[in-house]
């Protein structure tokens, strides 16, 4: 089915294909990071628009608060899509079925400064309370249903939003249980990975040690075949090396 919209997943991986994990918080991870950053202002400067899910949108802008509804306790709202601020040009679009996350705001503030005056756009269903909606018209967040309970229409949040908002180019940036959810509804058109040469070791490097302090890599190499894969090399880097020569197979 066409769609009068794209999308664009643009992520930071470890080598081993990570999304999450303490190679984020590497003191090495952090020119990479700038990488990653360099290129999402630059996607966003057109999309005008970053979606993100409930849990890294707690980490990074409501650090986990809980909502205070207990003013709009009792009263009742329909279930309609809201509009908090018909002027905004730029967003930041939580999914958030069980309306959970705690706004201050119907924009981004310091917690942020680079996104400072995003608007928000909180992707709910329909069962959430009634008084969580009111909360969230009294800060003047928009919000839109996308289905009436979990799991939400990856499709319809994005139907919506183009409708509502004017959007049709739109950049996802995890965590990786939206993206997938995005991935079997088919909608992710585009996937933009900054692979960092760092390892996270819970997937491809498996271990049943205790947590320590993992090698870098240097990219080295690359080869791209006829049929579409792609061969990556990393060389070790830094003390430990033990000798052992890298490009001889095991």
């Amino acid at each position: 089915m066409s769609k009068p919209y794209h999308l664009t997943c643009h992520m930071a991986v470890s080598i081993d294909g990570k999304v999450t994990g303490g190679f984020l918080e590497d003191p090495r991870f952090g020119d990479h990071d700038g990488d990653y950053f360099e290129l999402f202002h630059q996607y966003n400067r057109s999309s005008r628009n970053w979606i993100s899910g409930r849990v890294s949108m707690a980490q990074v802008i409501t650090r986990h608060h809980t909502a205070d509804t207990a003013a709009f306790a009792g009263q009742q709202v329909s279930r309609d899509d809201f509009v908090g601020d018909p002027a905004a040009r730029r967003f930041a679009i939580a999914f958030d079925p069980d309306g959970k996350l705690s706004w201050t705001q119907n924009r981004i503030g310091d917690e942020y400064p680079a996104l400072k005056g995003d608007h928000i756009i909180a992707i709910l269903s329909e069962s959430v309370a009634d008084s969580y909606l009111l909360y969230l018209q009294s800060l003047g967040v928009s919000y839109v249903f996308a289905g009436t309970q979990k799991p939400l229409s990856m499709r319809t949040a994005l139907d919506k939003l183009h409708r509502l908002f004017g959007l049709d180019d739109f950049l996802l940036v995890g965590g990786g249980y939206i993206n997938g959810s995005f991935m079997q509804e088919g909608l992710n058109d585009t996937i933009s990975l900054i692979q960092a040469p760092l390892v996270e070791s819970r997937s491809v490097f498996q271990s049943d040690e205790g947590e320590r302090p993992l090698p870098a890599y240097r990219f080295t190499e690359h080869e791209l075949f006829g049929n579409g894969s792609l061969r990556l090399v990393y060389q070790k880097v830094g003390d430990g090396d033990d000798g052992v020569n890298a490009d001889e197979p095991d």
